[in-house]
């Protein structure tokens, strides 16, 4: 499921199609509980999708540790239910005395009890965040033209200081049963080549 006319990085280059692939493959066997996952914006109208599943009800937490004191930009978590229904969205920590390892006031955090189930995670730069109450109504900067984060200036950012240019990720998932990065049509294209590439390459040396 991808929320149309949401625009995401585009991956033209080899390297980049492998990552894909490395990243399809890593995410079909389960993550267990106290899953870290990272990546890379390139540009403010970025979103990256998490899939997860909870197979009991119970408390989860969700955190970054991108912001790195103003090197990275200023990350946003938002969080769906199976329908596309808008839970609740996080922008900065909300306890910046009980930080995790690695986290900045910056960073982002989300603390709840769900119910069993299906759920998507949405990671993006803040000021690019939902429209509305489902995931169908899209992010506010779609449709604009996209501005790479170095020369992007975040609405939280210190123009005096140039910060938060960067565009490394990583998230922690707490709580959850499986969790994997939700691929983009053009790469589950180029991890479906890769994968029969792969099979050819099999059948060859069987021979």
């Amino acid at each position: 499921m991808h929320p149309p006319g949401t625009h995401t990085m585009s991956k033209p280059t080899f390297t980049r199609a492998l990552a894909a692939l490395s990243l399809a493959l890593a995410s079909l066997g389960a993550q267990a509980a106290d899953a870290s996952l990272s990546g890379q914006l390139v540009y403010d109208t970025d979103v990256v999708f998490i899939d997860f599943t909870l197979a009991s009800a119970g408390p989860v937490e969700f955190w970054t540790d991108s912001w790195k004191a103003g090197l990275n930009f200023d990350p946003t978590l938002s969080l769906f239910d199976a329908a596309g229904l808008l839970l609740v969205t996080g922008d900065d920590t909300p306890d910046p005395t009980a930080l995790h390892a690695g986290q900045g006031g910056y960073d982002s955090e989300i603390a709840l009890s769900l119910a069993a189930g299906h759920y998507r995670l949405a990671l993006s730069a803040s000021g690019n965040d939902p429209l509305g109450l489902a995931l169908a109504d899209g992010f506010s900067l779609q449709g604009t033209t996209p501005i790479r984060l170095d020369q992007w200036t975040q609405p939280s950012s210190d123009i005096n200081y140039n910060d938060q240019k960067g565009g490394d990720w990583e998230l922690h998932l707490d709580g959850v049963g499986t969790a994997g990065v939700v691929p983009e049509p053009g790469e589950a294209l180029l991890m479906l080549s890769g994968l029969a590439a792969l099979a050819a390459g099999l059948r060859r040396q069987r021979r």
